[in-house]
């Protein structure tokens, strides 16, 4: 286990062992402390190391604990990413259903593009390399094997070579993304490839290897599929060689990635889920756009599904107030961060706190909170980024005039019912950035791309968003738009005809009124 575990994960792998004599599940969502990423990853149960009935912890095992239950069960909550793992798997993670029940259905072709496409980055390179032979101790599955013979020596000696291999290949591809984070790539090869040969030749080395158990065998064969599999997506990213997908290459801080997405998933899930399985139930509090499920349908692959579209149970005429702000027409202007600032903040004098803002861009979310902490220090201002999500809601929950700032996750899941949550500011209309590779490549299959994509796409992320205030019945509060293009742009209407009625303003001062009668009752 020494060459397994290094000298920092002491502490942390010993807090681990402790836990497990005291979980009953084993789910990494227990622990009260979050270990160090690449400790779990070395902990935790991993497919193609797992050894089945054959492994000596079988019978204390929580993973196996749990399929046993699973298989015994009439019904299985799984989430959207479990479910589509399946599917890009071939039915190898779920057992056998006859029927599925989507909750947050607006959320499945995102995530099955993510399972059905295909990526590599210079994270998961490392981490294969690393795993054989670990760059910074010089230990790992090379060194673990009972046999150092020459075939040992030759697959270390292949793993450095690899190593230099890709970070030259993820130089390579950085330079492309100096100037911006995402690139669509529209021709073939265009970095050389110099990595997926000498990975196909490390598998080939790896199979040479002379395991003395059934243990170490399986280990030596996950390792080579591994090097197949980061060769094959390599080759695929290059040569472009799938039909109806986008390429493009990302960074991420110091993540580089290439990743290739289908472009249309409808006749994927037509003919690899709608018509396998006899029941199926897409639900959702915003599935529709503009009172229809036209967007959704379309871009689902569904063809004459059942539709029922039911009204909200809240009576949000009495319980929520919408008010729009008259004066943030123009997002280009050079003013525009100021404007926004001072709307912002006059906003927040009214409310006293309880409000999440949602903003559409990081860059702008920090510009913001640098004002508000200078300007309104009486405020408690806390931003996504700053510690993990949950603590932010928890200290949001725990403060009364508290304001929490943030973009892309908190604009759907994120539940504060009663008085904590009393106003929702929506920063800008959450527009999808047109030049967005998978954005882009979708836009271009379309007639009228605007109206038939981004409008709608748009539109349901904002119900998301508008929908974190009222929780409950007895909830009560408002949603503001620092975006006048809701009332001056035809579009306009659809993101107003998407959201339950409710009274609607552009004057400040009802909406201070509004707080008052609040803060009376």
């Amino acid at each position: 286990m020494h060459d397994l575990y290094e000298q920092a994960e002491r502490e942390p792998l010993n807090q681990l062992f402790a836990w497990s004599t005291t979980t009953r599940t084993g789910l990494r969502s227990e622990l009260e402390t979050e270990p160090p990423p690449g400790l779990w990853t070395k902990a935790c149960r991993q497919a193609d190391l797992c050894f089945g009935k054959d492994c000596s912890f079988y019978k204390d095992c929580y993973y196996q604990k749990a399929k046993a239950v699973e298989q015994q069960a009439h019904i299985l909550v799984a989430n959207h990413h479990l479910f589509f793992a399946d599917m890009a798997t071939g039915g190898n993670v779920l057992p056998f259903y006859k029927a599925v029940v989507f909750d947050e259905a607006h959320q499945v072709e995102d995530v099955a593009t993510d399972y059905l496409g295909v990526e590599v980055s210079n994270y998961s390179v490392r981490y294969l390399l690393d795993s054989l032979m670990s760059q910074r101790t010089r230990k790992g599955m090379l060194t673990r094997l009972t046999n150092q013979g020459a075939e040992a020596q030759v697959a270390r000696e292949m793993t450095d070579g690899l190593r230099l291999a890709g970070e030259n290949f993820f130089l390579d591809l950085a330079g492309l993304l100096r100037r911006e984070p995402a690139l669509r790539i529209r021709r073939k090869n265009i970095i050389p490839d110099m990595l997926s040969e000498p990975l196909l030749e490390l598998k080939d080395a790896l199979l040479e290897l002379k395991a003395e158990s059934q243990e170490e065998e399986q280990e030596v064969k996950a390792f080579a599929s591994r090097a197949q599999t980061l060769a094959s997506a390599i080759r695929l990213n290059l040569e472009q060689g799938a039909e109806g997908f986008v390429y493009w290459a990302e960074r991420e801080n110091t993540r580089y990635r290439l990743v290739a997405s289908p472009i249309d998933l409808s006749e994927t899930l037509r003919e690899n889920l709608f018509a396998k399985t006899d029941t199926i139930v897409l639900t959702s509090a915003t599935l529709s756009a503009a009172g229809t499920f036209t967007y959704i349908k379309n871009r689902l692959g569904l063809d004459a599904p059942g539709e029922l579209l039911l009204d909200s149970p809240f009576d949000f005429e009495k319980q929520a107030l919408l008010y729009i702000s008259p004066c943030l027409d123009d997002q280009q202007a050079p003013e525009y961060q100021q404007k926004f600032d001072e709307e912002l903040k006059a906003i927040l004098s009214v409310t006293q706190g309880r409000t999440l803002v949602l903003f559409t861009s990081y860059s702008q979310l920090k510009k913001s909170a640098v004002t508000l902490r200078a300007e309104m220090p009486g405020l408690g201002v806390l931003c996504q980024g700053e510690m993990p999500a949950y603590r932010l809601v928890k200290q949001f929950k725990g403060i009364s005039n508290a304001v929490l700032l943030g973009t892309a996750s908190f604009w759907q899941g994120i539940d504060i019912p009663g008085d904590a949550l009393q106003c929702v500011v929506i920063a800008k209309l959450p527009f999808a950035v047109p030049d967005d590779p998978l954005v882009e490549a979708r836009m271009e299959q379309l007639k009228n791309p605007f109206f038939e994509y981004q409008v709608p796409q748009a539109t349901l992320l904002f119900r998301q968003g508008f929908g974190r205030l009222i929780r409950t019945r007895t909830d009560r509060g408002a949603v503001v738009v620092l975006d006048s293009r809701i009332m001056t742009k035809n579009y306009g209407k659809w993101f107003l005809r998407s959201i339950p009625k409710c009274r609607v303003t552009d004057d400040r001062e009802e909406l201070r009124k509004f707080f008052e009668n609040i803060r009376r009752s």
